[in-house]
């Protein structure tokens, strides 16, 4: 009798040896993004400007030219800090859908690279997967989320307020805080995010005077946006 060649046994080594095979090109990318020069080998276009200005910002010429360097810089500054890189913002860290969608769009890049068609403008305003970068605002982050009061509220308000508390974390409560005050937070839906404020390769002249913040272009439509969808606050805040 012919013996089956397509044992479950057979099967179960050849679905092992797929994986690995598939896991070898992710595991090698993972180990390369951790190096600037290897990011903007592929994205010449803007990231090469992006990658300069980090080194300025490195190299101590002030004022740094956007968020992006000042992060660059700023942990530089303090030796107990781990080397700052862009793979802290864009490696997808928040769980393993963020993390597939960070080596997708890495793919997706890849094959931008090859065909030429990369989009050249340096100051890019639309951002196509803004929760993947917040996730990593989030990580570094999450206290500027936690301290309660009015002056914060536009922190408190994000859902990532919410899920940071619910995980665990407590609300850091200022020294001029109103005894009477609730100490909660009343978080909202809002789909506004971290990036729709905070541009991290938008350079702005002055803007280092203001937390590297555009306020009147960019900050304040945040703020009208988070307003009408919680159905109160100000709509009209620009100048």
């Amino acid at each position: 009798m012919r013996r089956k060649l397509l044992t479950p046994r057979f099967i179960g080594l050849g679905v092992i040896v797929f994986l690995i095979l598939a896991a070898l090109p992710v595991l090698a990318v993972s180990q390369l993004e951790e190096r600037d020069t290897f990011c903007i080998s592929c994205h010449t276009t803007p990231e090469v400007t992006y990658y300069n200005r980090a080194q300025m910002g490195l190299a101590g010429e002030e004022p740094y030219l956007d968020l992006s360097s000042a992060h660059y810089a700023l942990v530089a500054q303090n030796p107990d800090e781990e080397p700052f890189h862009c793979i802290d913002c864009h490696r997808g860290d928040d769980g393993l859908i963020h993390r597939a969608t960070a080596l997708a769009l890495g793919a997706r890049d890849g094959l931008i690279y090859l065909t030429g068609q990369a989009d050249p403008a340096i100051e890019k305003i639309e951002l196509e997967v803004p929760g993947l970068l917040t996730g990593a605002c989030v990580k570094c982050h999450v206290e500027s989320l936690l301290e309660a009061g009015f002056n914060n509220h536009f922190h408190n308000k994000l859902p990532e307020t919410r899920q940071a508390l619910m995980e665990g974390a407590e609300l850091t409560i200022p020294s001029d805080f109103p005894e009477n005050a609730p100490r909660e937070v009343k978080t909202s839906e809002t789909t506004v995010l971290c990036v729709d404020c905070h541009r991290a390769h938008i350079h702005t002249e002055g803007s280092e005077l203001q937390a590297y913040l555009d306020v009147v272009n960019i900050v304040y439509p945040a703020c009208e946006q988070c307003h009408e969808e919680e159905g109160h606050g100000p709509l009209e805040l620009a100048p």
